[in-house]
């Protein structure tokens, strides 16, 4: 392949990837969601006699919001324009973090960290909880 092809061949093999990355986001979300749903449903189902239905408006929002942020046929904007703060972002960081070894140990450090603090929270709770 001529050096001018990679250079055309490369954004696009970045941008099929990242369609496919969201694409599988957004199966695994619907997967996640139906059982979620159908629950919802009948649970609202259940007590209709008393109240409106609450819980699958609620899933119903929660998807809305996923697929927002999932946002699978964002790629196609505008280059010049800043990106938003969506899997997109992520997906961008991410790719930074693969590309330098540096920035993607550092950031796995303070992932370590911030996750390290997220269950020691945990446990203080379910300690306190049980006192």
């Amino acid at each position: 392949m001529t050096e001018p092809a990679k250079r055309k061949a490369g954004p696009l093999i970045r941008a099929v990837i990242l369609l496919q990355l969201k694409l599988l986001l957004g199966a695994m979300r619907d997967l996640i969601l139906m059982p979620i749903a159908m629950a919802a449903a009948l649970l609202d189902w259940l007590r209709l006699k008393n109240h409106e239905p609450h819980y699958f408006r609620q899933v119903m929002t929660l998807g809305e919001h996923s697929d927002r942020w999932i946002d699978v046929w964002y790629a196609n904007h505008d280059h010049r324009s800043p990106p938003r703060e969506n899997v997109d972002s992520l997906l961008i960081s991410l790719e930074e973090a693969l590309r330098d070894r540096e920035l993607g140990a550092r950031r796995a450090r303070v992932l370590k960290r911030w996750a390290e603090r997220q269950i020691q929270r945990a446990k203080q709770r379910a300690a306190g909880k049980r006192s």
